[in-house]
């Protein structure tokens, strides 16, 4: 049954919203209970933890007018997605021209959800040892437990890789003047991530691997942290063979827990009965009616067509392929044929056997059929997809054996993605880090990935040459030319208003 989510925080520790945990996400707000006598019961414990999931969200708060949520900003900064509605909002101008400034508001947005969410979790983690067993069953207070470690992990990896060093807040306010935390090195932040890992890891080991639910579950954790170690051996860390050791190890024992498989189709990763399975290892939950999802209506083309294809259809324009980039996957890719991953025509709402002529290739992968009918969407949104852990176990054993691999496992799980896009390819004998890193480009695209993949690896895909190109001084196909990224276009500035509240925010 499809979840849905009301936003609830914990504003700060002294304040933690009591809610009804009949069903998860499902949060009616009651009234503020301190935490000192709010851990009493299961139902609280659960609401407290079911709070921190709804932080996952904010990647959809917007500004005003249409397509200007947070997590298209993100997506305009690799350079491969173009936005065919014109923006006058300068604050996503600056995401295409590589100048985003300290005042920019996705900057300070990404930077306040992810420290709202991790003063939630070090709230609960700070009260969980008073949950004793009269009060909780020890499995149930510990999968709930190794979730927070697990969300605050998650807060503090999107923070270090976008801003760098940042402030390691471990314990909850208690003194709402003691806000001038020093800054932590990358080092350090990346140490405690794979610390809170570890805990969540040991605290779910009776877990279940996956959650239809959408819960984090055990395969999420193993997941990230294949995530986390793949990025610690890259930039800016340059951790190298050791850590991609560790994170071949972990996406081997996702991919040998037999719980998760590549779907067999494209059209499979648009069913809404697929959601929470199969391969997608962990989502943002949404529904329809309370909760919806603007990525079907911020997809949509623009101009909206005379003849509509989709029910508020002219919510659209806010990202599509570039053409350089759509042109850079091979003609007889199956992810660039018709309505596998694009499309660039599309049956009319009211008589299917019209269709409209696009003019350009729009992104498909999220397109939702009930959203077109209905003007409402319920589509979850994938941040963890089982290809993308095929694709690090195959990329770290090919940096482990110095480029190129012949190894089987890492072939088996670079060919498990690949047969998809090439059915009548025959599997190599040896893959290369180039080859896998391509595939990423392409398979994992327009997920929310790729700026944190160009980060760690300093490279880029080349889409006039198809070959994978050092990253600084390339100039992406949408971005402005003459606009080459820099290294000082790697981390964002530390928000301005944030840079009021604590001086030690400088670099």
């Amino acid at each position: 049954m499809k979840k849905y989510i009301i936003n609830i925080t914990l504003v700060i520790p002294f304040l933690i919203i009591f809610t009804s945990c009949n069903d998860f996400l499902k949060e009616e707000p009651k009234t503020f209970l301190s935490p000192d006598f709010y851990f009493q019961s299961p139902s609280q414990v659960k609401a407290a933890v079911n709070g921190v999931y709804t932080f996952l969200d904010d990647i959809f708060d917007a500004t005003i007018g249409p397509g200007t949520e947070v997590y298209l900003f993100l997506e305009y900064l690799p350079g491969y997605g173009d936005r065919p509605y014109s923006s006058s909002d300068e604050n996503l101008n600056q995401a295409f021209n590589l100048n985003v400034k300290e005042d920019n508001y996705y900057v300070e947005r990404l930077w306040s959800s992810a420290y709202l969410a991790i003063e939630n979790c070090n709230s609960i983690i700070e009260n969980m040892p008073k949950v004793t067993t009269e009060i909780m069953n020890e499995n149930e207070k510990n999968k709930l437990w190794g979730e927070v470690y697990f969300l605050r992990a998650y807060n503090y990896f999107n923070l270090v890789r976008l801003f760098g060093d940042v402030p390691l807040k471990l314990k909850s306010t208690r003194d709402l003047t003691d806000i001038k935390i020093p800054l932590s090195s990358v080092e350090e932040v990346y140490s405690q991530i794979e610390k809170d890992l570890i805990a969540a890891d040991s605290l779910m080991s009776n877990d279940e691997w996956v959650n239809g639910e959408g819960r984090i579950a055990k395969g999420a954790v193993k997941s990230l942290l294949a995530k986390v170690y793949i990025t610690m051996a890259g930039y800016p860390l340059l951790k190298g063979v050791p850590f991609y050791q560790k994170a071949y190890e972990k996406a081997d024992a996702v991919m040998k827990s037999n719980k998760f498989y590549i779907f067999n189709s494209y059209a499979d990763l648009r069913k809404v009965a697929n959601e929470n399975t199969g391969e997608y290892i962990w989502m943002i939950q949404r529904e329809s009616q309370y909760a919806p999802s603007p990525v079907h209506f911020n997809l949509l083309p623009y101009p909206e067509p005379e003849k509509p294809i989709s029910a508020a259809g002219s919510y659209g324009g806010a990202l599509a392929p570039s053409l350089a980039f759509y042109n850079s996957y091979a003609t007889n890719d199956k992810r660039i044929e018709e309505k596998e991953y694009y499309y660039t025509s599309h049956e009319t709402l009211q008589d299917p056997n019209v269709t409209v002529d696009l003019e350009r290739p729009y992104i498909y992968k999220y397109w939702d059929d009930d959203a077109a009918k209905t003007g409402k969407s319920g589509k979850n949104y994938p941040l963890i997809r089982y290809a993308d852990i095929l694709l690090i176990l195959a990329e770290a054993k090919t940096q482990i054996d110095g480029g190129t691999t012949n190894d089987v496992n890492a072939i088996n799980a670079y060919y498990e993605v690949r047969k998809r896009a090439f059915p009548d390819e025959s599997k190599p004998t040896t893959i290369t880090t180039e080859d896998v890193l391509k595939e990423r480009f392409w398979e994992i695209c327009f997920e929310g990935q790729t700026w944190y993949d160009m980060l760690r690896t300093r490279k880029a895909l080349n889409v006039t040459t198809r070959n994978i190109i050092d990253l600084i001084g390339y100039n992406a196909p949408s971005h402005p030319e003459g606009h080459p990224f820099k290294e000082g276009d790697m981390l964002f500035p530390y928000p301005l208003r944030e840079k009021r509240l604590n001086p030690n925010l400088i670099r």
